[in-house]
Parts: C-alpha cells; structure tokens; sequence
C-alpha cells in the first residue's frame, strides 16, 4: 500500500494533462515559425507578423506549462 502512495505523484492527471499541453503548445509554435518564415519569403509581411506573433506566445506558454510542471513537489520514495 505504500508503494502505491509513493507512485500516486507520478500518475498525477493534472500533471500529464500540463505536460501535454506545453508539448502541443511547442509543436504549435515550430509550425508557426515555419509559417512566418515561408510567409516572410513569399513577402507576405502581415501573415508573417501574425504567424511570427502565434510563435512566440505559443513558445512562451509551452515554457510556463514545463516551468509550473517542474515546481510541483517530487514523490518521496519509501524504503521498506
């Protein structure tokens, strides 16, 4: 009973849904780099702001969805 106490951190829902999102939030904003950086060859300067813009907010929320996934406590491991 324990040792299932101990793993409970581990499978946290909350935990996997914050890790989720921050790599769907990555993943969002590589796509949109590519968008600004095609829309930007093509000179198409307002889609490229825009999709410049999406980049770096996704970015910047993925970060913040990894940094409030760090801070929460570790599961303490117990020895028997």
């Amino acid at each position: 009973m324990a040792e299932r106490a101990s793993t409970a951190h581990a499978e946290d829902p909350f935990n996997e849904a914050v890790a989720t999102t921050g790599l769907f939030l990555l993943i969002t904003a590589i796509i949109a780099v590519a968008f600004a950086l095609a829309s930007w060859g093509l000179s198409e300067t307002l889609f490229a702001v825009l999709a410049g813009a999406v980049a770096l907010v996704s970015f910047a929320a993925s970060i913040f969805c990894f940094t409030a996934q760090s801070h929460e406590p570790a599961a303490a491991e117990v020895s028997a």
